[in-house]
């Protein structure tokens, strides 16, 4: 049964362990400490007063799961354990909502004469970390693990310096001011650390987080000031002000278990009676995740190195949740990296949504692990799963609070399910029956609603049935309208009605061929959907751009369609690559397209439309690309991002930077990065 159970959970990508713990601190609601990150399921964190509480919690708590092949739960996500809980964290903050259709949350600024866009983020105010950010006079970028800093002040842009980032595999960028924070994953073996620990990393590589600040006050002499390495996998990171917070999970290093060297129950015995004494043996080292800070700012490089946590910054839920170790870290852009701001809660991590003053973190409960290794308990405890969503005050900047906890059925899509308005929080859902095996005939989409009620969230109202057979494939919630999109063969487009919070109701639902997987307010009660066409029979066709008129809740219409045939769009699974730049109109989506067929062979396309769509209809402009004349495949120069400063708009690849006129997109210079 153990078997299969690891076969199953290894599948699914699942991880952590949930059984009843116990403890008597609790808490301070008030927030007087530090701050405190999450509480799961049953109620508020525990927190540890003492090293010697934390340790003994911790070793209690595992020596009920080691066994002679280690211990459940401790070694990541794709180790099994007894019990399933995935906590999803990363952090953001809002204005309360994604704006009205005719506002929507993709930024303009004012940099000297020049307006320039920004990240298109969920919330207007809150920073997303990305590959390219500008300040309307340069343009940062990172491509294949180089950074650039880009001069666009003159007639064509100058490459001003670039860093190589080979501590790093694939990263992504926050700023402000001369500061930049890059933000990414690596491990043991890729990074040489002068002064770190001595380390011996596990066959596949310990997972490593580096952040690495760079000065960019000599934008021609780019230096590193400082660089962060840290146990565990970085997730995300939201900057509000100069104010960022840096999320990633770690797992217990330095566990050194032994297994069975032969077959029959003398040597799993063994092998679990020397396990039991490596946790017995275990320290505070082995379960909270260390730091190396290498400091080059001075004339002399200096280093400082630590556990990153303290047993005071370092929580537990009520009920068991795993040996993971979710880290919040918080940095002031303006002061630098200082890893001394951090604060522990013992669960994985994955994803998060935040209004102005709250933070939102879900939690998916795919299955009972303790309760399915009775194989007689198997087709039922995997029938059915749940969210588990916990709320935390963030409105004060150097402190998060545990507030509530409260749950919905199935699972979430993104962080653009949840929306927070006037106090409530309205979570879009799908359950699909089982977790380990598809059941679209069984399959539902929900949209509910939680209100804080004496340390719980709990459901004031929802709206069901939406899709049935059918997941959730995109959703958009503004002030007292939500926008949810489901697809199995059709694109059925809801739109509900949240002015009540206590009675949500379904005011108008769409069906058509294909499905949207992003929405975007364009202005004039209408829509911008990127998406998938698609037959009836639900087979795609390639990028879909389609207007969709909501201005009579009770009756959405699709007014036009541009399809791009065998083509698939980034914006699709990353809002962060779509560009609408409302003061012209114009938006840009980046396609790729590979198709064969007999007569015509093959076919390769890579780059960008740029349209202009209103009731109208839907005005192609031109194309963008970066592929150059002759060559038949270029995949790198599929476009990333793109960016509108002044008259110009910028296109990123991982070959350069395309300068093209804003209103014609006609070719005006070509910035080679390679």
């Amino acid at each position: 049964m153990r078997r299969l159970i690891l076969l199953l959970l290894t599948f699914a990508l699942v991880a952590s362990a949930c059984a009843t713990g116990s403890s008597t601190a609790t808490t301070d609601p008030s927030g007087s400490g530090n701050g405190s990150v999450a509480g799961l399921f049953a109620g508020a964190l525990v927190q540890f007063d003492h090293c010697d509480d934390l340790l003994d919690w911790i070793r209690g708590e595992a020596l009920q799961r080691v066994g002679p092949w280690g211990i459940d739960g401790a070694n990541g996500p794709w180790m099994w354990a007894t019990d399933d809980v995935a906590f999803a964290v990363e952090e953001s903050a809002s204005d309360g909502g994604a704006g009205r259709l005719d506002s929507a949350p993709t930024a303009s600024q004012t940099g000297g004469s020049d307006e320039f866009s920004t990240t298109n983020v969920q919330e207007v105010g809150v920073d997303e970390p990305d590959i390219v950010k500008t300040d309307g006079q340069r343009i940062v970028a990172v491509a294949e693990q180089r950074l650039y800093v880009i001069d666009v002040t003159g007639d064509e842009p100058v490459l001003l310096d670039s860093i190589l980032l080979d501590t790093v595999w694939i990263s992504e960028i926050v700023m402000s001011g001369d500061r930049i924070l890059v933000l990414g994953n690596s491990d043991y073996y890729s990074v040489p650390m002068g002064g770190a620990r001595d380390i011996a990393p596990g066959p596949w590589g310990s997972p490593l987080t580096v952040i690495t600040e760079i000065d960019m006050s000599d934008p021609s002499d780019l230096t590193v000031a400082r660089e962060l390495f840290l146990d565990g996998s970085y997730l995300s990171a939201r900057m509000v002000d100069d104010t960022v917070r840096i999320v990633l999970r770690a797992f217990p290093t330095g566990l050194e278990f032994e297994y069975p060297t032969t077959s029959g129950l003398r040597a799993e015995r063994e092998a679990e009676e020397a396990n039991k004494e490596v946790i017995e043996n275990s320290t505070i080292d082995n379960w909270v995740p260390y730091y190396v800070l290498e400091d080059h700012r001075g004339a002399v490089s200096t280093t400082t190195e630590g556990n990153l946590l303290s047993c005071g910054q370092t929580f537990h839920p009520d009920e068991f949740s795993g040996f993971g170790m979710l880290t919040v870290l918080t940095v002031d852009l303006s002061e630098g990296i200082d890893p001394d701001k951090a604060v522990g809660v013992m669960a994985d991590g994955e994803t998060v949504y935040a209004s102005a003053d709250s933070l939102y973190v879900a939690t998916t409960r795919w299955v009972d692990w303790a309760r399915i290794q009775d194989e007689d308990n198997f087709d039922e405890e995997t029938e059915g799963y749940t969210t588990a969503i916990h709320k935390f005050d963030i409105s004060n900047p150097d402190r998060t609070v545990y507030r509530a906890t409260g749950e919905i059925p199935g699972h979430l899509l993104s962080q653009w399910s949840m929306s927070e308005h006037n106090g409530y929080l309205r979570v879009a859902s799908t359950d699909a029956g089982s977790w380990w095996g598809w059941r679209t005939d069984e399959s539902e989409s929900f949209l509910t609603i939680l209100e804080e009620d004496a340390g719980k969230l709990e459901q004031v109202g929802q709206v069901g049935e939406l899709g049935l057979g059918e997941q959730i494939y995109a959703v958009r919630m503004m002030e007292d309208t939500g926008y949810v999109v489901t697809f199995r063969q059709t694109d059925p487009l809801y739109v509900i009605d949240l002015s009540d919070p206590r009675a949500p109701s379904i005011t108008g639902e769409l069906k058509i061929l294909g499905y949207s997987a992003y929405l975007h307010p364009i202005g004039d009660g209408l829509l911008l959907g990127v998406g998938q066409d698609a037959t009836e029979e639900g087979r795609v066709l390639g990028t879909q751009i389609a207007v969709f008129d909501v201005s009579d809740p009770a009756n959405p219409q699709r007014l036009h369609k541009m399809t791009l045939e065998d083509g698939s769009s980034e914006v699709e699974y990353d809002h962060r690559a779509f560009l609408h730049w409302p003061a012209t109109g114009l938006t840009v989506v980046p396609v790729q397209r590979w198709s064969w067929d007999e007569e015509k062979g093959e076919d390769f396309f890579a780059g960008a439309v740029g349209i202009k769509a209103s009731r109208d209809g839907i005005e192609k402009i031109d194309t963008i690309s970066h592929m150059t004349d002759g060559v038949e495949y270029e995949w790198d120069a599929q476009i990333r991002r793109s960016i509108v400063i002044g008259d110009s708009l910028y296109t990123l690849s991982f070959k350069g930077l395309l300068e093209s006129d804003l209103e014609t997109l006609e070719e005006l210079s070509f910035l080679d990065l390679r």
